[in-house]
């Protein structure tokens, strides 16, 4: 590999380029593609057999709130007596995930 081919795979990485991939990127069809829940069942897994904490409190709450927004935004977004419905329960489903992992990294002991 010179050092052409290095600059070549540098410049995929561009700002606008990776600005442009990650706006094409959907929520939904990502937290559902077998892939990615595959790597992070192994990832789970393997936090789980060599007691790796961090990665695994990591993993709970990056899942769980990439499955609060889903939820949110599968609920919709109409106004009125009951339209803060979906609001509610992402604030606080929110704010229990956030106390958990702030629980889970720096109150519990070993």
């Amino acid at each position: 590999m010179d050092f052409s081919t290095f600059i070549e795979f540098l410049q995929r990485f561009e700002t606008s380029r990776v600005i442009a991939a990650l706006r094409e990127i959907d929520l939904n069809n990502l937290l559902h593609n077998p892939w990615l829940l595959g790597g992070i069942a192994l990832l789970t897994i393997t936090a789980l057999i060599m007691r790796w904490r961090v990665l695994l409190v990591t993993l709970f709450t990056v899942a769980g709130m990439a499955g609060l927004v889903v939820y949110t935004l599968g609920q919709g977004t109409t106004a009125g007596e009951m339209g803060t419905e979906p609001l509610v329960v992402f604030i606080l489903v929110g704010a229990v995930i956030v106390f958990a992992a702030i629980y889970f990294l720096f109150i519990k002991g070993e």
